[in-house]
């Protein structure tokens, strides 16, 4: 009689433990924002509608009627990485062996940016040189193509990265 009992507080320790265990979340991504996809969304189609506008080349006599669509189009892009940073960078064991295994490999850590804040970036120094280059000289039509694919890629991973979060 006297082995039954340490063989029930075993049996109550592991499954507490069991419990106590599976209520622990490991957070390896930041929570969903609706307010960024929806701010995403609406710039990327202002972004489109504007070098749509400017698909066929624009002279630089003109720029100044695009310059507060460069500035409108900048500031929201700025914004949406400024929403993306502020969230939280989740720290735990896991976050940090991943960190480490990147570093052996010389690749950048998950601890930099979220891939979302790093492409509203490459986004707004997209547009800072094409708002330069047009001011400068104007735009070709190749060059504005060039801009659009570069802007494209970025606002594909960032919407991607965004959406993936609604799990």
């Amino acid at each position: 009689m006297i082995t039954t009992k340490p063989k029930i507080y075993k049996g109550l320790l592991i499954v507490f433990s069991f419990l106590l265990l599976a209520s622990c979340k490991t957070y390896l991504a930041p929570t969903y924002n609706q307010v960024i996809v929806d701010k995403a969304t609406e710039a990327t189609t202002e972004t489109y509608l504007f070098l749509a506008t400017v698909a066929g080349g624009s002279d630089n006599d003109t720029y100044f009627r695009r310059e507060s669509t460069y500035n409108t189009l900048i500031s929201k892009f700025e914004t949406l990485n400024l929403l993306a940073k502020a969230r939280p960078i989740p720290s735990n064991k896991t976050t940090q062996r991943i960190n480490n295994l990147l570093a052996e490999r010389n690749s950048p850590s998950s601890s930099s940016d979220y891939p979302s804040a790093f492409a509203f970036n490459r986004i707004v120094e997209n547009l800072v040189k094409m708002k330069e280059k047009d001011q400068a000289s104007g735009l070709n039509p190749i060059v504005v193509e060039a801009f659009k694919g570069e802007i494209e890629i970025f606002l594909d991973q960032a919407i991607t990265y965004e959406s993936f979060l609604k799990r």
